[in-house]
């Protein structure tokens, strides 16, 4: 985790966020603060891009979704990650979704080759995010 945060600190360009959230250096990784789940995302699947897919997601989020995208995304992600921890098949499943959405918004901003699972990633988790996070401002 140290050398995580060493990372961290070293990047330029948009924060690394998760979400809409700039990650804060406070947090550790206890589930406290919402830029754990990009930190645990990250720390479980250790994909090697993460810090420029995170960049891409930023830029996507503001171009693209809204402030109910991202209380959704908290409010059903952060169980889903905490269960990463214990579980390798979440941690397999947690990866191969963040890398099939990555695709899809790359083919969305830069034209590169469509993919399908990207896609049906976006078009299942972005809705059920919105419609989470509009209930969780009705209450």
């Amino acid at each position: 985790q140290e050398t995580y945060k060493n990372e961290k600190a070293k990047t330029s360009g948009p924060p690394l966020h998760d979400f809409h959230e700039p990650a804060s250096e406070g947090t550790s990784g206890s589930d406290s603060g919402k830029s754990i789940i990009c930190t645990q995302m990250y720390q479980q699947t250790q994909l090697e891009d993460w810090k420029k897919t995170m960049q891409l997601w930023y830029i996507f989020q503001k171009k693209y979704l809204t402030i109910e995208h991202q209380e959704g995304y908290h409010f059903l992600f952060k169980p889903f990650v905490n269960g990463m921890k214990k579980s390798k098949v979440l941690t397999a499943l947690g990866k191969h979704c963040a890398i099939a959405r990555t695709n899809d918004i790359k083919h969305i901003m830069f034209r590169t080759p469509f993919s399908l699972s990207g896609r049906l990633v976006r078009l299942v988790t972005e809705p059920i995010c919105y419609i989470t996070g509009k209930i969780k401002s009705w209450l």
